[in-house]
């Protein structure tokens, strides 16, 4: 039984393979067969592979589990025996046929039968119905599709495993990649290369399939729950197939897909007359993906490709705003043309700043395209921009968390039979997987230097935030104020020297704040801003369902907030200050990231239009915009024409480095001329607390420097 040097399977997991293949014959005698069985195969299997097979096999043995090792093992052989059958008939094989029989001899169920088959016909121990599948086989693999019948069998036989019913994979994703593309902005490295997209979507479409059962005549539907499934896991930031979590994501996809745009709609059971709150196929969100996938097609007219991010942002908008166009078409593709191209804009910009996600987190270059020194990296701005609008709705976090402790203790009037009672439960068992209070109140004081959260002593929080946002609002508003003649009339009449704020004192204002923001962007802060924005779309999502606002008597969100907030805890939320400060910090974050080149330049030209100039860094509407952000920020906050002018005026220039300083922030130069933390007095302290001893105030001064 043992095997010679043309057979590359050990006689370990040789006996295995005879226990498993042969278990009516003794061990000696079905080894023995398969020894000559595989003798001059060993050109077409990879020993480097069959070895760490035989040692997962062995390992499984030891568990008293090798059922799916010795599948696997076996189809892989299987695989190598029909390969070896080709090259009698086509060498070198046509790459069809080779692509044929890494698809259909594998050791899946449905082609456990085929698997069987062509050991049976190699070890020559095949039945008459072995050899007929065995040839099917062998055909279909040198015509590169599955027959859909034995060729040349009687009209009468039936055999077993002839007829593959399943969808053929590589022909879907084929399709679909001749349809729609993957916008590379933002992606992973191995999403920016024709493999990686090829096994993302080769995953993204097993699952689909394994969930839905389509079958081969369901071509047209696979492409569309495939594509639209794959994009929305884009679109959500889910790029790695070998994550553990990633099915459970694909699941959570097709569920919204197959969920309804009408929270109301209702349809009837057949010849029962019952009315159920269930999607027709007018709102079943599916169909809408795929009606917005077809306007899309003519957008981008015949042989162009649509990009595959964009498209599951489209129509999600699209089942969201169902309520807007009906399902009727002509609103419904002025509304698919317009999201589409600000979509496809955003993205050519670096993304659509924050709260919406941050899915890039490739460290762009060092310096700017046309070659300027930039010391600010559009996506750590808009990381911390999404960070930002997490801590404004901090309040509806908290107010979220008691609405779910309150469902889940009964507490509250909810059905579970209502659709809200599964989403209010997917949400508390998911909290595991969110950031909780205290772990968010550490982000905020560390990258935006809000009071509350406990970071690391080596750690500065970023205390000039503030500061530098509102020396930017203000120099933003002043600019805008000094463009009217009355002030200038008005100063005149008061004695007031007349000092006009160039745009060049709002170029410098901006450029503090992004470098400072910039700084606090890197490495895990875009991750962390990532997981902030789907926590925070989940939340508000959560407290804006009916059963919950139902629940609680009252009609909108916001509301919900309010009433948690007064009753639970004892507080009135300012909802109108907090989400005006999110939306339109979030807008003047997004316009620095999407302009990052023009804050640090210097080329001779105006930051705003200005008349009698040609040319400008920055748009009218662009100016407009910011100037309006900036208007309803003072607005709510208060600032007055003192402070103003406080925070109006020039200041000088502080050093800021581009890069993070790996002591903790602890040596960056700040305006209030902090020194970085001596780490070696650091473990002096450690050591001297460790032994029991109390460091004197003046031990402390000496062991770290600044304190």
């Amino acid at each position: 039984m043992t095997p010679d040097e043309d057979d590359p399977i050990t006689g370990r997991v040789l006996a295995l393979l005879a226990e498993y293949l042969r278990p009516d014959l003794p061990p000696d005698e079905a080894g023995a067969q398969l020894a000559e069985a595989l003798r001059g195969i060993g050109g077409e299997l990879d020993s480097d592979d069959i070895t760490r097979r035989g040692e997962k096999l062995a390992a499984a043995r030891e568990k008293g589990s090798v059922t799916q090792a010795l599948e696997s093992l076996t189809a892989l052989v299987a695989r190598a025996f029909l390969t070896r059958a080709v090259r009698t008939s086509a060498d070198p094989p046509l790459p069809e046929t080779l692509r044929w029989i890494s698809h259909n001899v594998t050791a899946a169920s449905r082609h456990a039968t085929r698997v069987m088959a062509i050991w049976r016909v190699e070890s020559g121990l095949a039945a008459e119905a072995d050899r007929a599948i065995h040839d099917h086989a062998l055909k279909s693999a040198l015509a590169g599709e599955t027959l859909d019948s034995v060729p040349d069998a009687p009209p009468s036989e039936s055999t077993p495993g002839t007829e593959d019913t399943m969808l053929d994979p590589i022909k879907l994703r084929d399709a679909l990649l001749s349809r729609l593309a993957f916008n590379p902005s933002g992606l992973p490295p191995t999403l920016r290369t024709l493999k990686g997209q090829q096994i993302y979507l080769d995953a993204v479409i097993q699952g689909v399939v394994r969930q839905q059962h389509f079958t081969r005549g369901d071509e047209d539907a696979a492409l569309i729950w495939s594509a639209s499934a794959a994009g929305l896991m884009l679109a959500d930031g889910h790029y790695n197939p070998g994550d553990q979590r990633f099915f459970a994501h694909l699941q959570r996809a097709i569920v919204e897909l197959a969920g309804s745009a009408d929270e109301s709609g209702q349809v009837e059971i057949d010849s029962h007359g019952v009315q159920m709150f269930a999607p027709s196929d007018a709102t079943q969100r599916i169909g809408i993906f795929r009606t917005t996938l077809r306007m899309l097609g003519d957008i981008a007219g015949k042989g162009k490709s649509v990009f595959l991010q964009s498209f599951a942002r489209v129509a999600r908008r699209m089942a969201e705003r169902y309520a807007d166009h009906k399902g009727d078409e002509t609103v419904m593709g002025a509304m698919v043309a317009s999201a589409y191209a600000t979509d496809v804009a955003d993205m050519a910009a670096g993304g659509n700043g924050g709260g919406g996600g941050i899915a890039n987190v490739e460290i762009p270059p060092l310096n700017d395209p046309q070659g300027y020194n930039d010391e600010i990296e559009p996506d750590n701005v808009r990381a911390v921009s999404t960070i930002y609008v997490a801590y404004q709705l901090e309040f509806g976090l908290k107010a979220a968390a008691r609405v779910l402790d309150l469902f889940v203790a009964g507490l509250l009037p909810i059905s579970a039979s209502d659709g809200s009672a599964r989403e209010l439960d997917n949400l508390y068992w998911d909290q595991d997987d969110l950031l909780d209070e205290a772990s968010r109140r550490s982000v905020y004081s560390r990258v935006l230097g809000a009071p509350g959260g406990e970071i690391a002593f080596d750690i500065q929080p970023n205390t000039e935030f503030n500061t530098l946002l509102m020396r930017v609002v203000s120099a933003v508003s002043e600019y805008e104020r000094e463009q009217s003649a009355l002030v200038h009339f008005d100063n005149a009449s008061r004695g007031l020297r007349f000092q006009a704020t160039s745009g060049e004192f709002v170029r410098k204002a901006v450029r503090d704040f992004a470098a400072n923001v910039s700084l606090r962007g890197w490495a895990g802060t875009a991750f962390t801003a990532e997981r902030m924005a789907r926590q925070v779309r989940r939340v508000m999502k959560v407290l804006n369902l009916p059963s919950v606002r139902n629940a609680l008597g009252v009609t909108t969100g916001w509301q919900v907030i309010e009433r948690i907030s007064q009753r639970e805890f004892g507080i009135t939320v300012n909802t109108v200050l907090h989400r005006t400060l999110a939306v339109e910090t979030q807008t003047i974050m997004r316009i620095i990231a999407d302009h990052h080149t023009v804050w640090s330049q210097n080329a001779g030209r105006p930051l705003f239009p200005e008349p009698g100039r040609t040319g400008s860094d920055l748009s009218a509407d662009v100016t407009r915009e910011l100037m309006v952000a900036c208007q309803h920020f003072r607005a709510v906050t208060g600032v007055g024409d003192a402070l103003l002018d406080e925070y109006s005026a020039p200041v000088e220039t502080q050093p800021m480095p581009s890069l993070p300083d790996m002591s903790g922030f602890g040596g960056m130069p700040t305006g209030g001329g902090m020194q970085g933390i001596d780490m070696g007095g650091v473990a002096q302290l450690r050591e001297m607390v460790s032994s029991g001893q109390t460091p004197s105030l003046e031990q402390l001064r000496a062991m770290l420097p600044g304190f």
